[in-house]
C-alpha cells in the first residue's frame, strides 16, 4: 500500500475523540432523571431514549469510517462477469539468474530450461506465445505473438545479460507476464521455469494475484537437491554475503508453494511425465477458445460506501430525536400530549 493511500486513512483517528465525547454524554444522559427530578413513569422511556441515543453514536461511527473509505478510493469489491474465449496465450517465464547456469546434471539448468521451452511451444500449435526472462527485474523478450519463427529468435536472448540487475525477482516476472492483453479475452497460461532460488519474497503474492485474474500458472522446476557453485556468465565466481562461493539447488518447496497460490501445478523436470503435464494444461486452455469464461474483475467500491455512509447517517439521525414528553395529568394520546387539562368551574 503506496503512502498516499495511508495517509487517506489518517482521518480515522478523528473517531478516538469522537467516541470519548459521545461516551461523556450518553453518561450524563442517563443520571439526568435523577438530577432534575422525574415524573412517575418517565425514567423508562428516558432510558429508551438513552439507548437510542447510544445506538445512533454507533450509526455516526459508521458514516464517518464509510466516508473516509469511499474518499480513499484503496476499497475494492470482486465483481465476475462472463466473457467469450477468442483465443489462447502461452507465456513462458524463464529464469536467466546465475544459478540458472549451474549444472543440472545433464547440463546447465538455463540450456534445459531453454529446450523445455522451445519444445513445449511447438506442442501448443493454435496458442499465441510470449516470452518474460528475469533475474532481479523482468524483461518481456516478446510480446504476445504467433510467430514461431520471432518467438524462437526471443529464447536465444534468453541469458544473464538481459538485465543487469542482481538476484531472482520470481514476483516480478509473474507480474510483468500477467500483464493484460489487448485484442479480445484470451485462454491465459504462464509457465515459469526456474530452480525455485527468488530473491524478491513476493512469488506466492503475485501467484496468487494472477490466479485470480483466471491466468492458469504451471511451474517446472530445474536442478537437484545437490547443491552446485554459481558462477556467472563470464565465469568468475558469485561470492555471498560471507565471501564464500555461492552454491545453490533446486528450491521445490518454494516452487510447490508458489504452485498451491496459484492454484496451479508444479512438476520437477527430470520427472518422467514433466512435459506431458504441462503440455496437458497448454493443450486444455486452446480447447477453450470460442467458449465462454468468469472474468474476476476488481471494481471501486466508494459508489456502495457512500450508500452506507449516506444510510448510516439516516439512522444516526433518526436514533437521536428527541422523546416526547408527557406532563402530568394529561391524557394519554396523539393529540393530547401537551394539552393542559381543562378545569370545571
Amino acid at each position: 500500500m503506496t503512502f498516499q493511500r495511508i495517509a487517506a486513512f489518517w482521518p480515522l483517528l478523528a473517531l478516538v475523540p469522537y467516541a470519548l465525547l459521545q461516551a461523556r454524554f450518553i453518561s450524563r444522559l442517563r443520571s439526568a432523571p435523577s438530577t432534575l427530578g422525574s415524573v412517575p413513569g418517565s425514567v423508562k422511556s428516558w432510558r429508551r431514549y438513552v439507548g437510542r441515543r447510544a445506538l445512533g453514536s454507533v450509526f455516526g461511527a459508521v458514516f464517518w469510517t464509510a466516508c473516509v473509505l469511499a474518499s480513499s478510493g484503496a476499497i475494492h469489491l470482486p465483481r465476475y462477469s462472463s466473457e467469450p474465449v477468442s483465443g489462447t496465450l502461452v507465456t513462458f517465464v524463464i529464469d536467466v539468474s546465475n544459478s540458472m547456469l549451474s549444472d543440472a546434471g545433464t547440463g546447465r539448468r538455463l540450456d534445459e530450461a531453454i529446450a523445455f521451452a522451445r519444445r513445449l511451444a511447438s506442442a501448443s500449435s493454435g496458442a499465441a506465445l510470449s516470452l518474460v526472462a528475469f533475474r532481479g527485474s523482468a524483461v518481456t523478450l516478446c510480446p504476445a505473438t504467433r510467430d514461431g519463427w520471432a518467438f524462437e529468435d526471443a529464447l536465444r536472448w534468453a541469458g544473464p545479460s538481459v538485465t543487469t540487475a542482481a538476484g531472482s525477482d520470481v514476483g516480478a516476472a509473474i507480474d510483468e507476464a500477467a500483464r493484460p492483453v489487448t485484442g479480445g479475452v484470451t485462454a491465459r497460461v504462464i509457465v515459469v521455469l526456474s530452480d525455485g532460488n527468488d530473491t524478491g519474497s513476493t512469488a506466492r503474492a503475485a501467484a496468487r494475484r494472477a490466479a485470480d485474474s483466471g491466468i492458469v500458472l504451471a511451474f517446472v522446476g530445474f536442478g537437484n537437491a545437490t547443491r552446485q557453485p554459481v558462477f556467472d556468465f563470464s565465469g568468475a565466481a558469485v561470492l555471498g554475503v560471507d565471501g564464500v562461493i555461492a552454491e545453490t539447488g533446486l528450491d521445490d518447496v518454494s516452487m510447490g508453494e508458489w504452485a498451491a497460490a496459484a492454484r496451479g501445478t508444479f512438476v520437477r523436470a527430470d520427472s518422467s511425465d514433466a512435459f506431458s503435464k504441462v503440455a496437458a494444461i497448454c493443450g486444455g486452455a486452446s480447447t477453450r477458445a470460442g467458449r465462454r469464461r468468469d472474468v474476476r474483475v476488481e471494481t471501486d467500491a466508494s459508489p456502495a460506501l457512500a450508500l452506507v455512509a449516506l444510510a448510516a447517517l439516516g439512522m444516526a439521525a433518526a436514533l437521536s430525536w428527541s422523546p416526547s414528553a408527557r406532563r402530568p395529568g394529561v391524557p394519554a394520546g396523539p393529540r393530547g400530549r401537551f394539552r393542559r387539562r381543562r378545569t370545571v368551574a
